[in-house]
């Protein structure tokens, strides 16, 4: 699960039936989404974060999404890859990249309201470990406005999320890393023309500056200690 809890994007595949279609009419559908991996008992989701509107009755953002909001669960297949290096061979065919990726095919359900907060909650600290403490507090609809949680009834949050369980779910992990090329010859490697060369380019994630909104550089305000953090870890590396 390691390779989970490193990265916050991945990309959900599902196959979507039209409205009032048959099965042989079905579409496949995929789109990047942020996601959090979260444990809790012996229980170990990921939660899939989308933008649309909500509930899946009102037209989304995005249409192909809609069809992921069913109440009765929708098999997914989610795929996260973390590239660590470029491998550059003396041939195309010994090209190649070293990498990280986890597969998991599984069943997507809508997190029901009480669980909202606990999902914004792992969204956010695994994208910016500790944000979630530095937050306004989350609206739960009591003071009359919407509800960021759908704890008013009314189904009034434009933001959806989704879990799959990864206990019921099938994870297959692959890592592939080299430092040698693959698939040469020893005639590849006397070949001279001036660009015989192979050798590995690392790819490292990095962030900031940070910037502010026109808001916070108005008022001044600090950069909070979550982005510090995440930017001085980047530094580091």
């Amino acid at each position: 699960m390691e390779i989970l809890k490193a990265a916050y994007v991945c990309t959900v595949a599902h196959v979507e039936v039209p409205a009032g279609a048959d099965a042989s009419q079905a579409v496949p559908r995929c789109v990047p989404m942020v996601y959090a991996y979260h444990e809790e008992g012996p229980e170990k989701l990921l939660y899939l974060h989308g933008s649309l509107y909500w509930p899946p009755a009102t037209p989304p953002a995005h249409p192909t999404l809609q069809h992921l909001w069913s109440t009765e669960g929708v098999p997914v297949s989610v795929t996260v890859t973390l590239v660590d290096g470029l491998f550059v061979g003396r041939a195309a065919i010994s090209t190649s990249l070293n990498f990280r990726s986890v597969v998991v095919n599984g069943t997507a359900r809508p997190v029901a309201p009480e669980d909202r907060a606990k999902s914004f909650q792992a969204l956010t600290d695994q994208i910016i470990p500790g944000r979630w403490s530095e937050f306004r507090p989350i609206k739960d609809g009591r003071s009359g406005g919407p509800s960021e949680l759908d704890t008013d009834g009314k189904a009034t949050p434009t933001i959806g999320v989704l879990s799959v369980s990864l206990t019921d779910a099938t994870v297959t992990a692959k890592t592939h890393c080299i430092s040698e090329p693959e698939h040469e010859t020893q005639a590849d490697r006397d070949w001279n023309d001036g660009h015989n060369w192979a050798g590995l380019l690392p790819i490292r994630r990095i962030h900031g500056p940070a910037l502010p909104d026109s808001t916070a550089a108005q008022r001044g305000s600090a950069v909070p200690r979550s982005v510090q953090a995440l930017v001085a870890g980047c530094e580091a590396r």
